[in-house]
């Protein structure tokens, strides 16, 4: 639950460049024309549920909407400015009248992006027009998620490594014939949306975090790591470069203090 990739090839077409045009003069600086810029749609999530056993909520599709709304497209969830390829331009909520592993209205967060037509970006576009690059995954941050059988929250046990309730509930497991399934509410943020290789929705790709950082490390300082070393190798770079950052930070900070006097309160 702390960051999912969602799966199935998603069939992007092309959006309307010359009747779009306007909308998407909103978020550039220079006024751009048609010819410009290649637009795509692209389904970004939806109602089902997906391979973690968990959804979004109706209410959490309508509540994404206006906040992936000129949100960039990246690769790989990679937070670099040289990798901001797309931006979103229009975000809404389609009813397709068909029905999710539910049995609900399968509803689809969908998505129309445009890209710099250039020779830059003309191996990306054509990667898409190819069907190469069909999968993406959207990253954002819910505030809870809850049991589908009785509404409490889904937390991490730690030492168990599953999802449960206070009741009990198990995600995955079935209780009367119903599973029980994590739902996705409250939007906190919205970060961005990537192309990636393999995401993790059947219909789209999620990122997503509900976990509070300092509940993990709680109980992780509590509980017998003897038997995860692997995971504990591959976590140390993750910790040596956060210890990094943020010693830089400090160092910067430091700077700037002592030299307050010479950039005239500059912070």
């Amino acid at each position: 639950m702390d960051r999912l990739e969602k799966t199935k090839a998603l069939s992007l077409k092309k959006a309307d460049a010359v009747a779009d045009i306007n909308l998407i003069n909103q978020h550039s600086i220079r006024e751009l024309k048609p010819e410009d810029v290649y637009c795509f749609s692209v389904a970004l999530c939806d109602n089902d549920v997906d391979r973690d056993t968990e959804r979004f909520t109706d209410a959490a599709l309508d509540a994404l909407a206006p906040m992936f709304l000129g949100k960039t497209g990246i690769f790989d969830h990679r937070w670099s400015a040289e990798k901001q390829v797309a931006r979103l331009y229009r975000v809404e909520v389609e009813d397709t009248g068909k029905k999710n592993s539910l049995k609900e209205p399968l509803r689809v967060l969908k998505g129309s992006a445009y890209i710099l037509n250039n020779e830059a970006n003309k191996p990306i576009i054509d990667a898409i027009d190819g069907g190469i690059m069909k999968e993406v995954s959207v990253g954002c941050s819910m505030s809870k998620c809850t049991c589908s059988i009785c509404g409490e929250p889904l937390k991490l046990d730690y030492r168990t490594w599953h999802y449960q309730c206070e009741n009990g509930h198990i995600k995955g497991e079935k209780y009367d014939g119903k599973q029980c399934v994590g739902n996705l509410e409250a939007p906190k943020e919205v970060y961005e949306w990537s192309f990636v290789a393999v995401p993790a929705q059947r219909n789209a790709g999620v990122t997503k975090s509900t976990q509070k950082p300092e509940e993990a490390f709680a109980v992780l300082m509590e509980i017998d790591l003897s038997e995860h070393g692997e995971a504990i190798k591959a976590l140390m770079p993750r910790l040596q470069s956060a210890l990094v950052d943020r010693q830089e930070r400090e160092k910067r900070a430091k700077i700037i203090e002592e030299n307050k006097k010479y950039l005239g309160g500059i912070q």
